[in-house]
């Protein structure tokens, strides 16, 4: 049984998909979760996603983090992404690294605030 909890809201001011996420996540979780996401973004139209992990705990192994990335780096590839993770930051500092590695717009950042800024300079 999942115990993540999410929370997607849309800002049409700043076209943004907003998301918080709580809980403990296995990597089958975080996968599901973009996949919802990603879907809601896309009813939407949007292209730029915040993602506010700080409140989330991985209940997964390190070598899990490729699995992720490639299980969901195909409908990531037209978004912008920025994951406010606060100060500890492991496994999120793993998962953008490899992000990148499969050249997705992904950002992490310490505060909301910052992620959005990051976000609202995106084309």
């Amino acid at each position: 049984m999942s115990e993540i909890i999410t929370s997607i809201s849309y800002d049409s001011s700043l076209d943004l998909v907003l998301v918080k996420l709580t809980g403990s996540a296995t990597s089958t979780d975080v996968i599901n979760n973009y996949h919802l996401i990603i879907n809601y973004a896309n009813e939407r139209h949007c292209r730029k996603l915040l993602v506010d992990v700080t409140e989330l705990r991985h209940r997964y192994a390190a070598v899990e983090v490729i699995d992720v990335i490639l299980a969901i780096k195909h409908v990531l590839k037209d978004f912008k992404l920025a994951r406010v993770v606060g100060f500890d930051g492991y496994l999120h500092d793993l998962l953008i690294q490899n992000a990148k590695r499969f050249a997705l717009n992904a950002e992490n950042f310490e505060c909301f605030e910052q992620a959005k800024i990051w976000l609202e300079k995106a084309a």
